[in-house]
């Protein structure tokens, strides 16, 4: 069995948190807005099919069924990071049992809800950043993200090629990462689950549901060509992943934030208060696409410290969260969304340099 990285107690830690509590408590203005995340349970969906509907109405014209598959791909980010994150972490409706449903839309457009749902509360959320625990960093496959991870050949360049496999992220997804933490025992996910048989079940199903939807039927039933379902299939998946990859690389994985180290007795030695400052960064700008298209999730820290606040109110816990930073001297950081690309791009490039190499030439 793993054990599981722990985190220094601190009291003055621990009440610089109660102390943020506190202030948001008497400052967050929780008008009833759910209503503007909710309203997209219907919006999004009815996008998604009908952009497939319309693939299959101009299946004759292959330029159109490319473009409406591309656009049923950025739906699929949309319904990600618009419903499915929200209803995970019970955000989106009051009630868990109409959450759930919406989780299980996740599973009938590609992946799978419950092996994500554990790595992203698990394990994200639980040890971000952290080498052997933190599931989101661990989907970086050949690329190495990890500074202290294990050094191959391969990545001797992958400052050059890493970028060309971010727009296959969802075929990964789809095809196989969730077979791989359901069927491969040293992924990272099996530290802390054992899979239901159920779930073997459902992963099947789903799956092939999704196929049959997305591929299978167009071609059995609409008599589209073989090559141009695939090619369809294949539009989905990357213009679906470019648009994720901006969403989700620019927060975690760059050189502004911290990839700590367990000690030998799997013990942090930070408070997880300041864990998460030191492991996150927001995104800074404010505008439509962010607020109702990525759903904040340029407020990545504020999500972080606390989860279970719904989105809508992230723009206010953000400025909560920065005068706390300024008064407790904690590291809050954001930059645009290009210098977090560019931030992601120098990790790639610095991690492609042997350790022990690197050390010499910095010394």
């Amino acid at each position: 069995m793993f054990e599981k990285p722990t985190f220094t107690k601190c009291a003055e830690e621990d009440r610089n948190f109660i102390l943020l509590k506190e202030s948001i408590k008497e400052r967050l203005n929780t008008d009833n807005k759910d209503y503007q995340n909710q309203i997209k349970v219907f919006l999004l969906p009815f996008f998604y099919f009908l952009f497939w509907l319309a693939a299959m109405q101009y299946r004759s014209i292959p330029l159109l069924y490319y473009v409406f598959y591309g656009l049923i791909g950025i739906a699929t980010t949309l319904i990600f990071a618009n419903l499915i994150h929200e209803a995970c972490h019970q955000t989106l409706f009051k009630q868990k049992w109409k959450n759930k449903v919406v989780i299980y839309f996740f599973d009938c457009i590609g992946a799978n809800s419950f092996i994500w749902i554990n790595r992203h509360i698990r394990m994200h959320h639980n040890y971000p950043n952290i080498i052997g625990w933190d599931t989101d960093i661990e989907q970086g496959g050949p690329i190495k993200l990890f500074p202290s991870d294990k050094h191959s050949t391969i990545q001797k360049y992958q400052h050059y090629w890493a970028f060309f496999l971010y727009p296959f992220f969802f075929i990964n997804w789809v095809l196989l990462r969730d077979f791989k933490d359901f069927y491969i025992s040293g992924r990272y996910i099996k530290k802390v689950i054992k899979i239901p048989l159920i779930e073997h079940f459902k992963l099947w199903f789903f799956k092939s549901l999704f196929i049959s939807f997305i591929l299978i039927i167009p071609i059995l039933v609409f008599k589209v060509g073989v090559a141009q379902a695939l090619l369809g299939f294949l539009t989905q998946m990357i213009i679906g992943s470019l648009f994720g990859m901006v969403i989700l690389l620019p927060t975690h994985a760059n050189v502004g934030n911290e990839f700590p180290i367990p000690d030998s007795n799997s013990k942090l030695q930070t408070s997880w208060i300041r864990h998460q400052f030191n492991t996150v960064n927001d995104v800074s700008g404010q505008n439509f696409i962010t607020k109702h298209l990525m759903n904040n999730f340029n407020y990545h820290l504020a999500h972080h410290l606390f989860p279970n606040i719904s989105s809508i109110y992230a723009d206010q816990l953000t400025e909560i969260i920065k005068d706390f930073a300024k008064e407790h001297q904690y590291p809050y950081k954001s930059y645009s969304l290009l210098k977090g690309i560019q931030l992601h791009y120098q990790l790639i490039k610095r991690n492609a340099i042997e350790p022990q190499s690197f050390f010499e030439e910095t010394m």
